[in-house]
């Protein structure tokens, strides 16, 4: 048995991860000139072909059960992805505006002790 999010199962869930961590990879390689950047879409290709070509264990369909429905749950799933939007948005501005910025060394011209 598996958990379904939105009817989507685990394994979109890791690709999506690990697409993100070589887009973000990628992006840190090209501010600091290495060729690290290609090698992490790759490899995120390489195990997106291996993820998709295993095959899905089988399903046998569950026993309906009447249970009571939650009123809230549509709020907290809003709310849920207002705070998951938010935390993904400050990560980028976090890894553009903080990681990424470039700082020259200066000279020092006089010493004070």
């Amino acid at each position: 048995m598996t958990s379904h999010i939105f009817g989507v199962g685990l394994g979109l869930f890791v690709i999506i991860t690990l697409w993100i961590s070589a887009g973000l990879v990628f992006l840190v390689s090209l501010r600091i000139e290495k060729r690290i950047g290609a090698v992490a879409l790759a490899v995120a290709a390489i195990v997106t072909i291996v993820l998709i070509s295993v095959p899905r264990a089988v399903q046998h369909p569950i026993a309906h059960n009447n249970k009571p429905y939650d009123h809230l749950f549509v709020w907290r799933l809003i709310l849920l992805i207002l705070l998951i939007t938010s935390t993904v948005i400050g990560f980028i501005g976090y890894i553009k505006f903080g990681l990424m910025d470039i700082a020259k060394p200066q000279r020092i011209r006089n010493w004070i002790l």
